[in-house]
This record gives structure tokens, C-alpha cells and sequence, in this order.
């Protein structure tokens, strides 16, 4: 999937208008891949999980096996392998709209900068309310796409890697005794007792409002080189933005049954070892001390073979995941199967931050304030209900409208032209 091609050319569905090279105007919804917006549409599942899971659900204070089965599948199958998958499209999407600007005769530079800074505003009031959110991120590292769209793309993969390995080598550059126990460590009573304390004294349980939005302040904005020890860094995720523009450059996935041979390869092999490497990794966990986001007194060598497993396993399983959702829409009965995920996928935006309006409303104080009150099972439950209210609601609105609010605010704004909402491709 990595394959070199000429970034130029570009395939347009038949139903797509003739391009205007006069203008730089939005594509139509009728000539974008269906099967990509399904991947974005299930990796927006698993960001909403996990991001759900940071609001008391990954305490060890829940123990029942319940709790426990939901806290590992989450583990398994959505703990990085989210957010990992969706820095991959936003990399594919910028080779996308790279080749189109191109197809125009337009110039690049000036049009992706008010991209960005349209996203990084949108993420900056976002975080206001969510302290995790991602989208100044991505408008931060975006300029690097701009830097590097012109290097070969065995040289874009191999930066890839390079950023990948840069956690498993500073945190063992960093070990400690391995004798050390981690003030992290505790009991079951202990991290109850913390609940509790939190549901009375956490701004997120008490606090209006206007009390979160100055507390969360100071995510803003992003810091891409803060967290360099952790599988979620800055640079891992533009190792993700690099791998996804590598895919979209080659121009596979516009031919996919075309090229269904080494997506299927993709799928064989990334799903095998990124679930090897997951199993590995839960293994180094129960016997040998092992975590990802902390320190356990592992020795080095198991920590730096775990974290290893964690950073390569993840991105295996993520590229297995999108090639089997590609390869799984080809038939008829994959499609109809997938299709509910695929106008989740073209609201991408306006799903993301949706979502953090919905799951805050139930945690937070001036909400239902049940943060720090819902354990691994519970919030499972709930991340499946309100992505169920989204499938609906983005059926129901791509139907009518040609793009999502929050897309249709970013197009405009980008474009410095208010486009038109309603779907004019149909008809």
C-alpha cells in the first residue's frame, strides 16, 4: 500500500462535476471514497470509547468481571488503534486534497495554511471544553505535511518508523530502578477511595462550566513534543499523518478491487501481528510487571520489548483494521453491513465534537455528573448508545445536506466563501 506513484494524478468518480480551475472549491459528496469514510466512521467509534474511558472507567477500582472483560476489550482492540487509524486518514485526506488542489492548477500552500488554522481554531475552543482534544494537534503537525510532501516515499515511511521508535528508546533511555515502585501503584480500596475524593473535589464533578473551560485553558495549545515517552506523542502521530499520506499518494485505494491482492495481504499480516503483538504485550503485562502509560519496576529489557509490542502492534492492527473494512465493502453483503459507518465517516468533524458535547453532558457537574461514577461496563454501554444516536442522525442529515455543520463551517471558511448547504450533486 506503500507503493510509489506520481502525486498528480487523480481519479474522479463519474458522478463527480468537471473540475474548476478558476476556483478552488470543495469536492462533491458524490465523488468521494465511500469505503475510506466507513474506516473513519469506525475509528470514530473507538476514539469515542477510549476518550470515554479517561473519565474514571480505566481506575483499577473496578474489578468485577464485567468490568473487567469491557476494560479488556477496549484495551485490546480500541486503546490506540482509534486515534492511530484516524491520524492515518487525516494524512490520506491531505494526499487527497493534495492531488485535487494540483488537478486545479491551484497552489497548495496558501489554501492548506487556512485549513489549518481554521482547524487549530476549532480545536483550540473545543479543548475548552475537553482537554484532550486532538485537533490543534493535528493543524500543528499538519504544517510538517506541507514540509515533507515532497520526499520519496520510501523516505516518508522510513521517517514513519523512525517516530515510531522514538518512545520505545526515550523511555528506556529514562528507566528507572527496576526495583522502584511506581506511586501509581495501588490498591482496589485505594483507587475507590480516589473516586470518591474526585466526585467531591474534581473540577469535572463540581465545577460550572466556566470553572472547566478555565481549568482545560491550559491544554492550549497542544505541545507535539510533550509526552515523548508515552505511545501517544506528538510524533507518533505524524508517523501516523506520514503512513496515511504514503497510502493516499499511491493512488490504491482509488482502484481497490484493482488492488485487492495486497490490501488482502495488508489485512492478513497486520491483523496477525498486531493481535500477536497485543497478546504479547497483555502477557509482559500479567507476568513481568509491564504497562504502557506507567512505570511498574519492569526491567528495562521487558519494558523496552513491551513497549515494542504496544507502538509497532498498534499500527499492524490498525492498517489491519481499515484493510479488512476495505476489502469487507466490496461484496454486497459487506456494504449494506458497513454503510450505516460511511456518512458518520463524511461528518468526521462534526461527529468528533459531538461526541465530547454528548459524553461531557453526562459526566460533568453542571450535566448529569456522573463522572468518576461509571465504571468499564457502564461506559461501554454508553459510548454504544450515543454512537447508535449518531449512526441516525448522520443518515438522516446526509440525506438532506450536502455536508455536516461543523464541515460545512470549515469548508466555507477555508475556501473564504460560503458554500452552499444543501446536497446540489444530487438530482
Amino acid at each position: 500500500m506503500g507503493a510509489h506513484a506520481n502525486p498528480q494524478v487523480v481519479s474522479t468518480s463519474s458522478k463527480e462535476p468537471p473540475l474548476n480551475r478558476a476556483t478552488s472549491e470543495p469536492v462533491a459528496p458524490a465523488s468521494r471514497l465511500v469505503e475510506v469514510d466507513m474506516v473513519r466512521g469506525f475509528a470514530l467509534f473507538g476514539v469515542l470509547l477510549v476518550n470515554m474511558y479517561g473519565f474514571g472507567a480505566d481506575s483499577i477500582a473496578w474489578n468485577l468481571p464485567l468490568d473487567q472483560l469491557a476494560s479488556a476489550i477496549k484495551r485490546v482492540f480500541f486503546e490506540s488503534k482509534s486515534w492511530t487509524l484516524f491520524s492515518m486518514l487525516f494524512g490520506f485526506g491531505f494526499a487527497v486534497q493534495l492531488q485535487r488542489i494540483h488537478a486545479r492548477g491551484l497552489p497548495i500552500v496558501p489554501f492548506y495554511l487556512r485549513r489549518l488554522a481554521v482547524l487549530f481554531v476549532i480545536g483550540a475552543a473545543h479543548a475548552l471544553l475537553y482537554d484532550g482534544d486532538i485537533l490543534m494537534l493535528y493543524a500543528e503537525l499538519g504544517l510538517g505535511l506541507l514540509i515533507v510532501r515532497r520526499l520519496p516515499t520510501r523516505m516518508l515511511l522510513l521517517l514513519a518508523v523512525g517516530l515510531m521508535l522514538v518512545y520505545p528508546v526515550a523511555r528506556l533511555a529514562s528507566t528507572q530502578d527496576p526495583s522502584a515502585e511506581s506511586e501509581e501503584i495501588q490498591s482496589v480500596d485505594d483507587a475507590r477511595a480516589e473516586l470518591e475524593l474526585d466526585q467531591r473535589t474534581d473540577v469535572y464533578a463540581i465545577g460550572s462550566i466556566a470553572e472547566v473551560a478555565a481549568d482545560n485553558a491550559s491544554a492550549i495549545p497542544a505541545d507535539p513534543l510533550e509526552d515523548l515517552e508515552t505511545p501517544e506523542s506528538g510524533l507518533a502521530v505524524f508517523a501516523m499523518f506520514l503512513i496515511g499520506f504514503s497510502v493516499g499518494r499511491s493512488g490504491v485505494l482509488r482502484d481497490i478491487q484493482g488492488h485487492a491482492a495486497p490490501i488482502a495481504r495488508v489485512r492478513t499480516w497486520g491483523l496477525g501481528i498486531g493481535l500477536s503483538a497485543m497478546v504479547g504485550e497483555r502477557v509482559l503485562a500479567t507476568t513481568a510487571g509491564y504497562a504502557v502509560f506507567e512505570s511498574r519496576g519492569a526491567s528495562p529489557g521487558v519494558q523496552f520489548a513491551g513497549d515494542l509490542l504496544f507502538a509497532f502492534g498498534t499500527t499492524a492492527l490498525a492498517l489491519g483494521y481499515a484493510a479488512t473494512i476495505l476489502l469487507a465493502a466490496q461484496s454486497a453483503r459487506g456494504r449494506d453491513a458497513l454503510s450505516p459507518l460511511a456518512p458518520v465517516g463524511r461528518l468526521a468533524l462534526t461527529v468528533y465534537l459531538t461526541q465530547t458535547l454528548m459524553f461531557t453532558t453526562l459526566f460533568y457537574g453542571y450535566g448529569f455528573g456522573q463522572v468518576y461514577r461509571l465504571g468499564p461496563a457502564a461506559v461501554t454501554a454508553w459510548a454504544v448508545a450515543i454512537f447508535a444516536v449518531q449512526l441516525v442522525a448522520c443518515q438522516w442529515w446526509s440525506r438532506r445536506f450536502r455536508f455536516g455543520p461543523m464541515e460545512w463551517l470549515w469548508r466555507s471558511l477555508t475556501y473564504l466563501k460560503w458554500q452552499p448547504l444543501r446536497d446540489r450533486w444530487r438530482g
